[in-house]
C-alpha cells in the first residue's frame, strides 16, 4: 500500500499537586466569534500569556497515557501530536478568551461536532509552553469539560520507492517502502508501479489496457456477487487523503467531496487507491463498482508523510454523517484518541457503520486506534494464498480479514500499482458491506458484523483468533445472508 500506519493510568489528585502546578489568575475576555463551517478555520486570535508564566514539567512512565477527569495527557514516549496545539471544550458558562490567556494560547479554530456532542477549541500555544504541562493544569480547570493533544494518524499503506517487488516481477517496475505505523524500521513489503502500459484495441475505437489479473475477484467470487448487488444507492465515505476524481476508474462515482486541510482537494495515491478498491469500474472491477462516494480529505503532506489530524479527521467525519454516509472507510491508524472515540460511538448509534484498518505496527504492536475502538470492524490483510500480512496488527479486536497483501490498484494520472497493506483490506471490506447495505438497509454495525463473521473462510485456529479475526470474507457467501432463500439460491 502506499504509506503506512501506526495505556492509560490516572494521575491522583494528590499527585498533581506535587509541585507540578501552579494556580495562575483568571482574567475576562470578550467572548469567542461565529463558529467556522466544517472544514473552515476563523482566524486566529492573539491572547497574551501571563507573566512570567513558567514551563512546567512532569514524570509519567513511559508507555503510560494519564488520564484525569478532563485531560488526556500524552506519555512521554508517546510522539504522535501536534507539539504546540491543544484541543479543548470549554464548561458551561466558562469563557473562552479568558481560557486562552490563562495558558498563553492563540484561537486556531471553533468548532461543533454533533458526533461526539461536543464544541471544540483548538488553539495554538506560545512558544515555550509545554504541552503536557498545560494538559495537566486543564484536567485540574473547572473551566475545562475536556482536553487533548490534536493528535496524528498515519495512512495504512505503502509508499512507493526504488524497490522491486519478489512477488510481481514486471519489467521496469518499481516498488516500494515507507515507515509502519508503530513502527520505526522501514518496510520491504511487496509494492510497485505499473510502467506504462500500450492501450490495445478493444473494438469501435475503444481500447483497454493490458494489465496484470486482479486475484481479489475471483479469491472473493466478485463476479457471482456482482450478479446480485453493486452497491446501487449506498453512499460510502473515504476519510483519507485525496482521491483523483478523473481517474478512468473513478470517474462519476464521487458524489461529495470535502477538503478539510487546506481546500486544495490535491490528489494523493493512498486515497485514489482506497476509493477504487471500493468502487472501480473500467480496467479494474472495485468491490462495489455502482456506490456513490463521499470524499473527507483530512491527510495532507507528500506521498511518504501524509499524515491526518485530530481536528481534520473530525471535521471530515462530521461532513460525511452530514452527507447521509451508510458506510465509512477510515484506512488509518494511529493513537488512542478520546474526542474521536466519542464521535465513533455517536456515528454507531446514528447507525453508520466504520470500517478501519488494524493497523500495519507489527505482530508484536500495541493496539492502533481508530481500528481497536469497539465502535468499527477492524480489518487485516491476507495474501493470494490466505497467508497473514507480515507487519499487520494482532489482537481480539481483529473482526475480518481481506485480501490486502500485491493487489492490483489505481493511483492519480491515470495510472496502477500493485499495494500491500491493511488499509486496503479494510476498502475491501467497506465495499463488500455496501452490497450487503443494497439489499438490507436497515443493517448496522452489529448486523454487519455477524454477517461477516458467520460468512468468512476460516483461517489460522479454528474459530475467531487474534491474527484472521473470523477469517477471510467472501463475498457470495456475505450476501446469500442478507438474501431472501430462493434469491440466493443459483
Amino acid at each position: 500500500m502506499l504509506s503506512r500506519f501506526r495505556a492509560v493510568v490516572s494521575l491522583s489528585r494528590g499527585v498533581v499537586a506535587c509541585g507540578l502546578l501552579v494556580g495562575l489568575a483568571l482574567s475576562a475576555g470578550a467572548a469567542l466569534g461565529q463558529q467556522p463551517q466544517p472544514g473552515r478555520e476563523t482566524q486566529p486570535r492573539r491572547a497574551q500569556p501571563p507573566a512570567a508564566a513558567p514551563t512546567r514539567s512532569m514524570v509519567v512512565p513511559p508507555g503510560a497515557t494519564p488520564q484525569l477527569g478532563r485531560a488526556m495527557v500524552p506519555a512521554l514516549d508517546e510522539t504522535r501530536f501536534v507539539p504546540d496545539e491543544v484541543l479543548f471544550e470549554l464548561a458551561p458558562s466558562a469563557d473562552a478568551d479568558a481560557v486562552l490567556r490563562r495558558y498563553g494560547a492563540t484561537l486556531i479554530a471553533r468548532q461543533r461536532f454533533d458526533l461526539a456532542g461536543v464544541t471544540i477549541i483548538r488553539a495554538r500555544l506560545d512558544a515555550g509552553r509545554d504541552l503536557r504541562a498545560v494538559l495537566l493544569q486543564m484536567g485540574e480547570d473547572a473551566s475545562i469539560a475536556g482536553a487533548q493533544p490534536n493528535f496524528l494518524f498515519d495512512l495504512q499503506q505503502q509508499s512507493p520507492s526504488q524497490t522491486t517487488s519478489p512477488q510481481r516481477g514486471l519489467s521496469g517496475a518499481v516498488g516500494g517502502a515507507s515507515t509502519a505505523s508503530g513502527s520505526t524500521s522501514q518496510s520491504t513489503l511487496p509494492t510497485l508501479r505499473l510502467p506504462d502500459s500500450t492501450p490495445v484495441p478493444r473494438g469501435l475505437g475503444a481500447t483497454r489496457r493490458v494489465l496484470p489479473p486482479q486475484y481479489v475477484v475471483e479469491k472473493l467470487h466478485l463476479p457471482e456477487a456482482h450478479k446480485l448487488a453493486t452497491g446501487r444507492g449506498v453512499r460510502v465515505a473515504v476519510i483519507d487523503s485525496g482521491v483523483d476524481m478523473e481517474h478512468a476508474e473513478l470517474k462519476g462515482s464521487v458524489a461529495g467531496y470535502l477538503d478539510a486541510v487546506d481546500g486544495l482537494a490535491t490528489p494523493h495515491a493512498h486515497g485514489t487507491s482506497m476509493a477504487t478498491a471500493i468502487a472501480a469500474h473500467g480496467e479494474l472491477q472495485g468491490m462495489a463498482p455502482a456506490v456513490r462516494l463521499l470524499v473527507g480529505r483530512a491527510f495532507g503532506g507528500t506521498q511518504a508523510t501524509a499524515n491526518g489530524k485530530s481536528f481534520q479527521i473530525l471535521t471530515a467525519f462530521e461532513w460525511v454523517a452530514q452527507q447521509r454516509a451508510k458506510i465509512v472507510n477510515l484506512s488509518f491508524a494511529g493513537p488512542r484518541d478520546r474526542l474521536f472515540a466519542k464521535a465513533l460511538a455517536g456515528a454507531r448509534q446514528r447507525g453508520l457503520i466504520v470500517v478501519a484498518a488494524a493497523g500495519n505496527g507489527g505482530p508484536k504492536a500495541a493496539p492502533l486506534y481508530p481500528g481497536a475502538d469497539p465502535n468499527v470492524i477492524a480489518v487485516t490483510a491476507t495474501d493470494a494464498e490466505d497467508k497473514a500480512f507480515a507487519e499487520a496488527n494482532r489482537g481480539t479486536y481483529v473482526a475480518v480479514a481481506a485480501p490486502g497483501v500485491d493487489v492490483l490498484t489505481a493511483e492519480p494520472e491515470g495510472r496502477y500499482v500493485f499495494s500491500s497493506g491493511t488499509s486496503i483490506a479494510a476498502a475491501h471490506v467497506s465495499g463488500l458491506i455496501a452490497l450487503l447495505v443494497e439489499k438490507q438497509p436497515e443493517l448496522d454495525l452489529d448486523g454487519a458484523r455477524k454477517v461477516l463473521a458467520e460468512s468468512a473462510v476460516d483461517l489460522g485456529s479454528k474459530g475467531r483468533d487474534p491474527v484472521f479475526g473470523a477469517g477471510r470474507i467472501d463475498a457470495q457467501s456475505a450476501l446469500a445472508r442478507v438474501l431472501p432463500v430462493a434469491t440466493a439460491r443459483p
